[in-house]
């Protein structure tokens, strides 16, 4: 059916390469809205930064600015929820590298993330610290205070 007798090239009914054209054209069609759906929602602002790295990142340039690279730093935070806590330090950490942040020590310099306006300095004072710097929107260092 698909072969000629004469030994040429197979012919085919029209209804097979009509078949064959449509899988074609909807292939591309498809591929186009694809295509367009895709470049519509990368360009939406929302879906930019769901986790708001680059905010986390400018939030604390003014800290990375003032403190050493090779610092290691305590932290401190208010954020009571277990969940929040880790998820505000590991912004933090990723944030300030390739300084250190330690958990449960309190070496010369503190790193304060707090996530509600406060009295910073009486917050430092709870752990033996003195306000160093207030660097705005909650991230303060601190300094261990001289007995």
């Amino acid at each position: 059916m698909g072969l000629n007798s004469g030994g040429g090239p197979p012919v085919f009914p029209a209804m097979v390469y009509a078949a064959a054209a449509a899988v074609v054209i909807f292939s591309l069609w498809g591929a186009l809205n694809y295509y367009a759906d895709e470049t519509t929602y990368q360009s939406q602002a929302q879906n930019q930064d769901p986790y708001r790295i680059q905010a986390s990142e400018d939030r604390f340039s003014g800290l990375r600015q003032a403190v050493p690279d090779q610092a290691e730093l305590g932290y401190v935070t208010d954020a009571q929820e277990a969940a929040l806590a880790t998820a505000l330090f590991d912004s933090a950490q990723y944030a300030v590298a390739p300084r250190l942040l330690e958990m449960n020590t309190m070496p010369d310099l503190v790193l304060g993330n707090f996530t509600h306006p406060a009295d910073f300095q009486a917050e430092g004072a709870k752990y033996g610290l003195r306000l160093e710097h207030d660097f705005g929107n909650g991230v303060i260092l601190y300094r261990r205070a001289k007995e």
